[in-house]
């Protein structure tokens, strides 16, 4: 627009713009925009990749430290009420299972503890959790470097996990069955002579002569047996016993066993039927007097298959003690399918449910060691581990003549339990601590 001067000649005036900042824009100054933009964006998925390969470092960390965590506490809680004594045995099953917390500083002011590495990793210990003297609360804390979080200035990331347990009154099957497998692949068969030498076809001596032989297959060897791994003259690992001899006074707990001589086939089917008896089941094929509780009326609806379970979550599975995971999955075998359960509607006394100790006649085997074979004559055979089984409900009344049983192997989880609400751990369960304690939400 025109408009008269100072002087009267017309002048050009351009409106102002709305804004002070407002300019006209280059393509020059497009492009710098551009970089800064593409140097904020590069930063930021640097950064999330960083943070992503230290968050995936943190999740298998936080899977360590939860079963230390576990195992600590349930190891532990079984020294209650005596607080020191479960201090000590905590401090012991944290360096076992995270070795870099050894000669950790210890500051125990009962009823709690703190054991504290020098980069700040910790464990705090309460073994009066709740106020009770049977329970016991373990946190695991840990400080690790991140790998390229340093780049944002992320030099750490802590993981914490706990675990609270408690012990019980635990129930658990019909005590073990006298008769022994092998180490390695199992099938299920117990007392099995097909599958063994001829004399002694897997049987474990129980007291003096057939008419004992007969009754522990009906109730079970009664005592509290340990699995053993190592030489003989070691401390076990895992329960800090060395080889003890069973059936001689005095010695409970006990891992060694001697073989029986003899088939005792007779005594075998005659203690079959005495357990069976017991307890009269419902939908039995046949009728008659004999238990037979299906598998799902024993384990309701917390069965699953083996095979259902994550192999990062049976980190507990030894193949040489076991056999091959995979195969145990597949359950290619027709007379042993493997199960994992993990409910609160276990059936617990039902005769179907028995525990079967696996032998070694090396007083020296360990993981990893050959599983060898079942000797002739009295022998003595060191337990390395158990199974839990259910004893398979016969298609005929005539089944519960045979020679060997086809069982099922059931592995456990923390939380088993039976339909009256009290715990279940027998012998062969996931955690490798005595029977008598449980896992409880913290």
């Amino acid at each position: 627009m025109r408009e008269a001067g100072p002087t009267g000649k017309s002048i050009i005036t351009r409106p102002r713009p709305h804004s002070s900042y407002a300019r006209l824009w280059t393509k020059g100054d497009e492009r710098g925009v551009s970089l800064i933009w593409v140097a904020v964006v590069f930063f930021f998925l640097i950064a999330s990749a960083a943070l992503a390969i230290d968050s995936s470092g943190a999740f298998n960390t936080a899977r360590t430290d939860q079963n230390t965590a576990d195992l600590t506490c349930l190891a532990a809680v079984r020294e209650l009420p005596n607080q020191s004594a479960a201090v000590d045995v905590a401090v012991q099953y944290v360096e076992a299972n995270w070795p870099q917390m050894t000669g950790a500083t210890l500051n125990v002011t009962l009823p709690t503890a703190t054991y504290t590495a020098a980069d700040g990793s910790n464990v705090f210990i309460d073994t009066r959790y709740d106020g009770a003297d049977n329970k016991m609360y373990v946190r695991v804390t840990e400080v690790s470097p991140t790998t390229f979080g340093r780049a944002i200035g992320r030099d750490t990331i802590t993981v914490v996990q706990e675990a609270a347990c408690e012990e019980q009154e635990v129930r658990s099957g019909t005590g073990i069955l006298p008769a022994g497998a092998l180490g390695g692949s199992w099938n299920g068969r117990a007392f099995d002579c097909l599958d063994k030498h001829n004399g002694n076809c897997g049987a474990i001596d129980s007291g003096s002569g057939a008419k004992d032989f007969e009754e522990k297959v009906a109730n079970g060897l009664q005592g509290n047996f340990l699995k053993h791994h190592g030489n003989r003259n070691a401390l076990d690992p895992d329960n800090g016993y060395r080889t003890l001899t069973c059936l001689l006074i005095g010695m409970d707990p006990c891992n060694v066993l001697e073989t029986e001589t003899g088939e005792m086939v007779g005594p075998w089917k005659e203690g079959q039927r005495a357990r069976f008896k017991k307890t009269v089941g419902a939908d039995c094929i046949e009728g008659g007097d004999f238990n037979c509780d299906s598998i799902q009326q024993v384990f309701g609806d917390g069965l699953q298959p083996l095979s259902a379970i994550p192999d990062d979550e049976i980190w507990w599975w030894h193949d040489s003690l076991y056999g091959s995971l995979a195969a145990a999955k597949a359950s290619n075998h027709p007379n042993a399918k493997h199960w994992f359960y993990n409910g609160d509607e276990m059936k617990c006394d039902s005769p179907r449910i028995a525990t079967i100790p696996i032998v070694s006649q090396s007083m020296d085997w360990d993981l990893g060691g050959a599983p060898g074979t079942w000797p002739n004559g009295k022998k003595s055979m060191k337990i390395i581990g158990f199974y839990t089984v259910y004893i398979r409900e016969p298609a005929h009344k005539a089944d519960v003549d045979r020679d060997a049983m086809d069982t099922d192997i059931v592995w456990f989880g923390p939380d088993a339990r039976c339909n009256t609400g009290e715990a279940f751990q027998p012998l062969g369960s996931s955690i490798p601590v005595n029977a008598g304690v449980r896992l409880v939400a913290p």
